[in-house]
Order: structure tokens, then C-alpha cells, then sequence
């Protein structure tokens, strides 16, 4: 396509339209697709690694104090004994972050 010759500028204009256009089509049909099933119950992504006892007791073996006063637990011991990473528990703990679980 030559877009030095105004017929091929035109050309090339119109090819970006069209794709512009099938593009906002295709999120539109998206974004309807999402809604509709929202609004019958069903919710998408991953599910979540913890659920509501595993964050407490998460947050229960954060807040444990040994004998010397120091933390009984490291977030990595309670990431190991739970199977999630430590940014997992670091998430369960941050308390200006809600996480639903």
C-alpha cells in the first residue's frame, strides 16, 4: 500500500476504521458477555488461596509472641504450613486491604 498517493492514505485511513471499529465491537460483546453473567451468579477469576479460618489462622500465628517476646512464627514458616507463597499472607495480613475469601 503506497501512502504517499492520497487514494492510498484513504486506503489506509479506512482499513484503521474498520479495525477500530471490530475492535470496540468485540469489547462491547465483552463487556455484555460479563455482565450477563454476573447477574446470574457467577463470578469469574482465580479462586482465592485462602479462605476466611486459613486467614485467620494466618493472622493468629503472625501475632504469636515466643518466650523472648520476638515472633514465634515467620511469614514464610506460615506460608510453608499453609501451601501459599509469603506475598499470599503478607495480603491476609495488610489490614487496610480487604480480601475477600
Amino acid at each position: 500500500m503506497d501512502t504517499s498517493t492520497p487514494s492510498g492514505r484513504l486506503r489506509f485511513h479506512m482499513f484503521g476504521a474498520f479495525d477500530e471499529f471490530l475492535r470496540e465491537l468485540i469489547v462491547e460483546g465483552t463487556l455484555e458477555g460479563l455482565a450477563s453473567a454476573r447477574a446470574s451468579g457467577r463470578v469469574g477469576g482465580r479462586p482465592a488461596a485462602l479462605n476466611a479460618h486459613e486467614a485467620e489462622m494466618a493472622r493468629a500465628r503472625y501475632e504469636m509472641k515466643g518466650d523472648d517476646g520476638k515472633r514465634r512464627y515467620t511469614v514464610q514458616q506460615i506460608a510453608d504450613r499453609l501451601g501459599v507463597s509469603r506475598a499470599t499472607i503478607y495480603r491476609h495480613l495488610d489490614p487496610d486491604k480487604p480480601v475477600s475469601a
